[in-house]
């Protein structure tokens, strides 16, 4: 059972002596947790609230222990609920205590599918607070017995759902990993200050540069040491995924006419780009150029990009055009290609990607800043794009402005430049994510290392 051990637990209930058992049993397994009485004034303020909990433990009531009718009930659960729990905390267990299960369920699932259907959890466990607690509050004589039953009947919960199951092991993986990294790195407790402070220091100089390093200011600095850290956690993660057993073994099983087809353009997005603030000569920052001057050359390059045999195949394919001459075919294609580049130029983004290494960026040894020309497309129009060219680059597609696009690029339009500051009509729209900028920049450097071979040939 994957019980999170990063402090994604929450307790909600207006006695914490009858909080406390709980509290002891999730100490006993090392789970950290929130606890909250429900009153207002200790909740997290309106919209403060970030996506931080896995597991809710909830008493239905948190008035008193008389019973209260369920309007009464819900006008103090739903502010407290609104508080601890976020529209953005996907995915949680809810854990409610109740004196009636049947009735407090409808109560539970009206709250979610009205007042609070934006936050509404994956899944539900109902438990009769009769069974650990007594009318006047007071522990039930089983109350060790079913505490200790209350965490199978949870593992029962996650076994149910596996994805989550699964998630939240890797967010346990997480934590080990990233305590794992403190461990090896700052493990010396003699003058523990000093030493710490010196290998903060040359961590982040082992990052950005000896010399780099020396002319950074402060903020800089820590952010050249946490860069470094990621080097070691990247890897002590891997190696905790690769070599440490998951739980269930067995399949994610799932409906394919129900599933979200379209999350995949929005989970692509999230993978391949960042909509974080971006500095123009960063590197993977792309960079929309709406400057007429600049169409003739991007026009230049969709010439080049162009896909002109496929069209060709489509206009050779249609019945009207079998029985007419080369000459009048060549125009119908030529005509085809024109409004179709039209389209396209339509709806399209001049670009320009850097592809300066990250590391000199960080270490300010770049000059110049290396990019790359290209165009971000709609993509149901990347059948116009040659695809099989070595010299242009597709990215998988992505949902952007409400839209799926793609990015292209030609690397026969590689340049270096001062940098942009200042010069009009340019616009940074994202930051491509590192794994995707080292794919460009390795499809890059195999196209201007083609060396060829030198060789004579006889012909006969």
């Amino acid at each position: 059972m994957n019980i999170p051990l990063n402090g994604r637990i929450a307790i909600i209930d207006d006695k914490i002596e009858q909080a406390l058992p709980l509290i002891n049993a999730l100490a006993q397994k090392r789970c950290s947790y929130s606890y909250y009485s429900g009153e207002i004034k200790f909740l997290p303020a309106l919209g403060e609230s970030t996506n931080d909990i896995r597991v809710l433990f909830l008493d239905i009531n948190l008035i008193d222990d008389t019973v209260h009718d369920d309007k009464t009930l819900k006008s103090k659960l739903v502010p407290v609920l609104s508080r601890v729990i976020s529209k953005d905390n996907y995915p949680y267990v809810l854990v409610y205590w109740s004196r009636n299960e049947a009735e407090h369920a409808d109560l539970i699932n009206s709250i979610f599918e009205v007042e609070l259907k934006d936050r509404k959890p994956i899944a539900f466990l109902s438990q009769n607070k009769l069974a650990y607690f007594v009318l006047d509050g007071s522990k039930t004589d089983e109350f060790d017995e079913n505490v200790g039953k209350l965490f199978e009947k949870i593992e029962e919960v996650l076994s149910r759902n596996k994805a989550y199951n699964y998630l939240v092991g890797w967010e346990n993986k997480v934590h080990y990993s990233a305590d794992k990294t403190l461990q090896e790195i700052f493990s010396n407790t003699e003058n523990w200050s000093n030493n710490a402070s010196y290998l903060i220091n040359k961590l982040g100089e082992s990052f950005a540069g000896k010399h780099a390093y020396k002319i950074q200011n402060p903020v800089d600095k820590i952010r050249s040491s946490f860069q470094a850290f990621n080097n070691v956690f990247y890897d002590t993660l891997e190696y905790s995924i690769n070599n440490s057993p998951i739980g269930d073994n067995a399949d994610l099983e799932y409906d394919h006419a129900l599933a979200d087809k379209n999350s995949i353009y929005n989970i692509n997005k999230k993978l391949l780009i960042s909509d974080e603030s971006i500095v123009m000569e960063y590197s993977g920052s792309v960079t929309e150029d709406s400057n007429e001057n600049s169409n003739k050359i991007f026009e230049e390059l969709l010439n080049n990009a162009f896909n002109r045999s496929k069209v060709a195949t489509e206009v050779l394919g249609k019945p009207e055009n079998r029985d007419k001459g080369q000459k009048e075919i060549r125009r119908i294609i030529s005509e085809e290609c024109s409004q179709k580049r039209k389209v396209l130029r339509s709806s399209w983004k001049k670009i320009y990607l850097v592809v300066t290494p990250l590391c000199d960026y960080v270490q300010s040894k770049a000059y110049n800043v290396r990019v790359v020309k290209g165009m971000l497309i709609r993509a149901d129009q990347l059948n116009l794009i040659d695809e099989k060219s070595e010299a242009i680059f597709i990215s998988p597609k992505f949902k952007y402005d409400n839209s799926e696009y793609a990015i292209v690029l030609h690397f026969r339009y590689f340049f270096t430049s001062p940098g942009g500051k200042g010069v009009k009509g340019l616009k940074t729209l994202f930051r491509v994510r590192q794994q995707m900028l080292s794919e460009i920049q390795s499809k890059l450097a195999r196209h201007v290392s083609r060396q060829g071979v030198l060789f004579l040939e006889e012909y006969n």
